[in-house]
């Protein structure tokens, strides 16, 4: 896979994967790890915010129990 990073993005990536002590290619899969799962984060988030709006009266109950 060949990924193009903008030229002005280019030395700050650099930077940060060297401060980091990492290889680019390491520092970008990291950073595609974390994205990723910031995304599952916010769907599965999604998924517990629908359920507790549906589900309020019987969270509420058993709660109460």
């Amino acid at each position: 896979m060949t990924l193009r990073v903008p030229d002005e993005l280019d030395p700050e990536l650099r930077a940060a994967a060297e401060a980091a002590q990492m290889s680019i290619n390491s520092f970008v899969v990291d950073a595609i790890k974390e994205r990723l799962a910031a995304l599952h984060h916010e769907s599965v988030m999604a998924i517990a915010r629908d359920v507790v709006s549906r589900d309020a009266e019987i969270l509420d109950r058993l709660a109460k129990a």
